[in-house]
């Protein structure tokens, strides 16, 4: 909570293996939800990622079945 403000981060992420677990220990504590939108990566994203969520209660992890990139 930040200033009486839930707070929450949506990290969009495609074949991020490498940097995702620091991305994801980086984000500050007062951050309250942590969602993490793997893009169909074809590395280990995902499974880092779930491997930070048993230790963060803070991170949930969606998996997309395709890539959908930006959307903007």
């Amino acid at each position: 909570m930040y200033r009486g403000h839930k707070i929450g981060v949506v990290v969009p992420a495609f074949n991020e293996e490498r940097f995702i677990e620091a991305t994801l220990r980086e984000i500050p504590p007062w951050v309250d939800r942590i969602i993490v939108v793997d893009d169909a990566s074809t590395d280990r994203t995902g499974a880092k990622a779930l491997s930070r969520a048993h230790g963060d209660e803070r991170v949930r992890l969606l998996t997309l079945p395709a890539r959908r990139g930006c959307t903007g």
